[in-house]
């Protein structure tokens, strides 16, 4: 191999563009992807000849056109099910694998390391073995053994076994008399082979590196140790580098920093006569992640821009697949009969996909969404096909939404037909569907969208008996699903180099990350982020410490931080001006990286620390980062925005429940509020029976027991049982299987209903013994009842309520509540004001004693009102005068209590402390 060495800071582009002036059969392979772009590109621009004997290719290209062979290749996901297929039932049962998706992690982790091993020609019989590691690496050699059997039985070949000597192709050597690598500043003892091979056949092998001959290691062909910076006289005779050192506390103030440094290049490129002075080229030092990303969003992208890598799985397509997994999976099959059977689709995840809105552009289910808060507001933990047409026959308030049911209805048919699914084949109709539904307009994400959804359709062609036999648990359609979506999981949107390019053509500043960055020579570069451990490698430490890899020959980080560190130097050496940021935060243990402090050292520059006055921080902020939302400002209290619109209010009806009146009386602009707004939407729902729901069994319970039994009651015939009382509630529980978790059901029937049922049983037996005493019983229960009298309380206000039992005798009246909440006094005081409430609506009864209970529906506990106090007792003139002084006053009351439930819930409209705190 013949290696020319041009030193750091060389120009690569006057280096090749003199190379490819002898227009030769040279076939030139980069190692760097974006070197490749940016000489191709600027070449082609030139415009020198329009046709060359030359060809320029990528490293991984020219590796797959180097090698060839007849039998399918397999990649990526392709590879994890050769694993799976691969594995015997002794294997499955060492490593505890139950599932396909138990064996994807191993599987990448024993591909990386055998392919390592190849490519380090590592003699598998001499790997010197911890004894810890002894009984998987066994498990690895069998599982090995198991793959190259399947392999050679299906005309298979993983990536890494194709890349033999012998699997070298005659057909693409033969154009080229040479191969010239660009600085391809390592080599792999197989890599090394290869080239022997292919020079034996005559053909030239050429190395241009951008290196001194004393910082490469030509016997084996790597950088070497003692590679670095040139010392301080080199670079300042040789080099005419402006170098600028910046130090921030943060990453917001090193935006700052860059938007202040950018606005004088900008001001300094008006006044300067040159033309197109270049720009600076910004990157940024740190792994792309989405803190980078949160970052740069804040910056006004007319001015600058970021192009950070992102995967699949941040984009819309991605989220509404996942959303309809989501669906999928836990969908609950009900055999009501052998042959009859319903999908119950768990309200949850339903909730989770309505909440974007992607997904109800792609499903054309916008007009829905009222619909479903509906079923949501009615505490519907699960929905299907045939309870939505049993509502839209049967309930009033969906009657008026056929439209709207019907739509729902098609769209869980849809699902359903989709959970039938049982191969790849069936779901690659309907994946092409709604990526075309999605509105997708990026051709990226287009392209490798296709390109996962091709990869996983042919799994299927590859000839594996019983395919998905075991891969996956009783959920087929799911699993497939997820399978797609692993698929794009591997797949990045990555950076278009090109576009890149053109971005900066525009005049446009652009941050990139430093994985993107070239070797050829720019004149002005900006590095973000230079500070922890960068730069960053990836290794594969699967098994083996890193002192075993190095004792075996294989990669090291070390090692691999110098070709990183070899791409930053070679930029820094290569420009006029080169400015180095880094975050500095003792109390977050963050500092300078490594390379910055060799260059201070070095050349004795000395960081520039807190430049950005927090009187420059606005202008730059206005003129470089978007607005943010204007923050809300409390002004003065404007009295007139609490004022009533009494014409309208006495034009209206108002029919008056104890709740409401309760809301009137403790906070009459919340009352208003929540009159103007209507139903709220519910933002969550959770796997539980909620208060409400809970409070409702409980006092269906109670209603059924007692009006089940009421002709015994009445005559003093009653006997009570454990066995009826739960065989009601059975009945109960079992009408509402759409709004009872199915995961907690048991739990519920067994601690929280067994105690229901005991506090059931006291309070009946209390309640029939009371009512031998008396005669001429009857019972009402949840009857009611409504003032017939309505000007007694307000012209256009009526009041009205439903006891949940009412029970008169010869002598008396008996107003009954059950209480499921906390048992505290205040609670019950509340209770007995329902109470008073009710029995204002009742028609006057003189010769009969009014009496109220409430009972503690966990005890059975019944609470009577013979001890209450006289002010205690809410009375008609009491809920008169709180509904005249509604209509009488001009401003909507505040309230005096900020801690009711009520101004809890609109504190943030009402805002009664900045409003008040004035008067």
């Amino acid at each position: 191999m013949n290696i020319k060495y041009f030193g750091l800071g060389s120009d690569l582009k006057e280096i090749l563009f003199e190379e490819f002036k002898k227009n030769e059969e040279i076939l030139y392979v980069f190692e760097n992807t974006s070197s490749f772009f940016e000489i191709k590109r600027e070449y082609l621009k030139s415009g020198e000849k329009l046709f060359y004997n030359f060809k320029l290719l990528k490293l991984y290209d020219f590796y797959e056109k180097l090698f060839q062979t007849d039998k399918i290749v397999l990649k990526e996901e392709k590879q994890v099910v050769l694993f799976y297929n691969s594995l015997t039932d002794e294997i499955k049962k060492e490593l505890k694998i139950n599932n396909y998706y138990d064996v994807i992690d191993i599987a990448y982790n024993f591909y990386g390391l055998f392919s390592e091993l190849q490519e380090y020609k590592i003699d598998l019989n001499k790997i010197e073995i911890e004894k810890w590691q002894k009984n998987t690496f066994e498990t690895l050699l069998k599982i090995n053994g198991q793959i190259n059997e399947k392999s050679d039985e299906k005309g298979l070949i993983l990536p890494y076994m194709l890349r033999k000597s012998e699997n070298i192709s005659e057909n693409f050597l033969k154009k080229y008399k040479k191969i010239c690598f660009v600085n391809k500043v390592k080599f792999t003892p197989l890599e090394k082979e290869i080239f022997d091979v292919i020079e034996k056949k005559g053909i030239e092998i050429e190395n241009i590196l951008q290196l001194d001959k004393k910082d490469f290691n030509e016997e084996k062909l790597k950088i070497s140790e003692t590679f670095g910076l040139p010392d301080k006289e080199e670079f300042e005779k040789k080099y005419n580098v402006n170098v600028e050192i910046h130090e921030f506390e943060n990453k917001f103030a090193q935006l700052l920093g860059i938007v202040k440094k950018l606005d004088k290049e900008l001001k300094k490129e008006r006044l300067s006569t040159v033309e197109n002075k270049s720009l600076y080229k910004i990157y940024d030092a740190q792994d792309e992640n989405s803190d980078n990303e949160k970052d740069y969003h804040l910056l006004n992208q007319n001015k600058i821009t970021y192009n950070l890598e992102i995967t699949m799985q941040k984009t819309k397509i991605y989220k509404t697949l996942d959303l309809i997994y989501n669906v999928l999976e836990n969908i609950k099959v009900v055999f009501k009969s052998k042959e009859d059977k319903i999908c119950l689709f768990r309200m949850k995840e339903l909730h989770d996909a309505f909440k974007s809105r992607d997904f109800l552009k792609t499903f054309g289910l916008k007009e829905n969404y009222r619909l479903f808060q509906d079923l949501v507001l009615d505490d519907y933990k699960y929905i299907s096909c045939e309870k939505l047409k049993e509502l839209s026959e049967n309930v009033d308030r969906y009657k008026h939404m056929e439209n709207e049911v019907k739509s729902f209805v098609n769209f869980l048919e849809k699902i359903e037909e989709i959970y039938s699914y049982k191969t790849l084949s069936e779901y690659a109709e309907f994946l092409e569907k709604i990526f075309v539904q999605s509105g997708e307009k990026d051709v990226n994400i287009r392209d490798k969208y296709f390109e996962a959804l091709s990869e996983m359709t042919v799994l299927e062609d590859l000839s594996f008996d019983d395919l998905w036999t075991d891969f996956f648990g009783l959920n087929m359609s799911a699993s497939l699903l997820k399978l797609f979506l692993k698929y794009l999981d591997k797949k990045a949107v990555s950076l278009d180099l090109e576009k890149i390019e053109e971005q900066e053509n525009e005049r446009k500043y652009t941050i990139n990350p430093f994985s993107s960055i070239s070797e050829t020579a720019k004149e002005n570069i900006m590095f973000l982020n230079i500070q922890d451990s960068f730069p960053k490698v990836k290794i594969n430490n699967y098994l083996f410490s890193k002192i075993q890899r190095a004792k075996m020959g294989l990669p090291i980080s070390d090692e691999e931080k110098q070709i990183e560190i070899f791409k930053f130097y070679q930029n820094v050496l290569g420009a006029k001006n080169i400015y180095l940021s880094y975050v500095k935060n003792i109390d977050e243990k963050i500092d300078s990286a490594g390379v910055i402090e060799e260059i201070k050292l070095k050349y004795g520059i000395e960081p520039v620390k807190n430049e950005i006055s927090e009187e420059e921080e606005l202008n730059f902020v206005k003129e470089y980062f978007n607005k943010s939302k204007i923050q809300r400002k409390i002004g003065k209290f404007i009295k007139s925005k609490l004022e009533k619109n009494k014409e309208k209010m006495r034009s209206e009806d108002l029919s008056l429940g104890f709740y409401d009146f309760e809301k009137m009386k403790d906070f009459e602009y919340g009352f208003y509020i929540e009159k103007m707004t209507g139903e709220k939407e519910i933002e969550k729902i959770d796997d539980k029976i909620e208060a409400l729901m809970f409070g409702n069994i409980i006092h269906v319970l109670y209603e059924k027991i007692v009006m089940e039994n009421k002709e015994a009651l009445e005559k003093g015939e009653f006997t009570v049982s454990n066995g009826k009382i739960e065989k009601t509630l059975n009945r109960i529980l079992d009408s509402l299987e759409y709004k009872i978790p199915k995961e907690y059901i048991i739990f519920y029937r067994k601690i929280s209903f067994t105690e229901i049922v005991k506090s059931t049983e006291r309070f009946l037996k209390e309640l029939a013994q009371y009512l031998l005493m008396k005669r001429n019983i009857k019972i009402h229960s949840e009857e009611k009842i409504k003032k017939k009298a309505e000007k007694d309380i307000a012209e256009n206000v009526r009041i009205s309520g439903v006891v949940d039992l009412y029970i008169e005798t010869e002598d008396s009246e008996i107003l009954v509540d059950y209480k499921s909440g906390k048992d505290n006094q205040q609670n019950k005081n509340r209770a007995f004001n329902q109470l008073d409430y009710y029995s204002v609506i009742l028609p006057e009864n003189e010769n009969k004693k009014t009496e109220k209970w409430v009972i503690n529906a966990w005890t059975g506990e019944k609470n009577t009102d013979e001890d209450r106090k006289e002010n205690d007792i809410l009375g008609k003139e009491d809920i008169k005068e709180v509904i005249e002084n509604y209509y009488k006053t001009d401003y909507y009351d505040l309230g005096e209590r900020k801690e009711t439930y009520i101004s809890r819930v609109y504190s943030d409209i009402a805002r009664r402390e900045e409003e008040l705190g004035d008067e």
